[in-house]
C-alpha cells in the first residue's frame, strides 16, 4: 500500500511538473494581458509555434514558442486591435514568461512576466 501511495506521488509531481512546461493559450493570455497591460478577455490568441531565437552571436535561445494575436494598441488617441507576436520561454524558477529590454533613466532594464513571479523588473 505504501509502495503504491509513493508512486502515486511520484507520478502526480513528474505529472505536475510535466504540465508546467506546455504553454496554454489560456496562460497565454494571462501573460500577454500582464505584459501590455490589458485585460485578459481582450487578447485572443491564435497560432503557437515551436522556435528558437539568436540572442547574439554565438548564443541561440532553444524551446521558445512563439505565439501570434490580436490585442489593443492606443494608435492616433484610439485603440485599435492588431495582431501582434511574442515569444515565450519556459525557466524552472520563473515558469513560462515574456521579456522586454527597456531603456530607463541610468540604463537598460530587463521587464519580465513571468508564470511564477508575477511581473519583475530587472537593472
Amino acid at each position: 500500500m505504501l509502495a503504491l501511495l509513493g508512486f502515486v506521488l511520484v507520478f502526480s509531481s513528474q505529472a505536475q511538473a510535466e504540465g508546467d512546461s506546455s504553454l496554454s493559450r489560456a496562460l497565454a493570455a494571462k501573460l500577454i494581458a500582464e505584459a501590455n497591460q490589458i485585460r485578459e478577455n481582450e487578447v485572443t490568441v491564435g497560432p503557437m509555434q515551436s522556435v528558437q531565437r539568436k540572442l547574439d552571436g554565438s548564443t541561440t535561445a532553444l524551446g521558445g514558442i512563439c505565439t501570434t494575436f490580436i490585442a489593443p494598441v492606443i494608435e492616433n488617441g484610439g485603440r485599435r486591435r492588431t495582431v501582434q507576436t511574442r515569444t515565450f520561454f519556459y525557466d524552472a524558477d520563473w515558469g513560462w514568461y515574456l521579456y522586454a529590454i527597456e531603456t530607463v533613466r541610468g540604463g537598460d532594464a530587463i521587464d519580465v512576466v513571468s508564470q511564477r513571479k508575477g511581473r519583475i523588473e530587472l537593472k
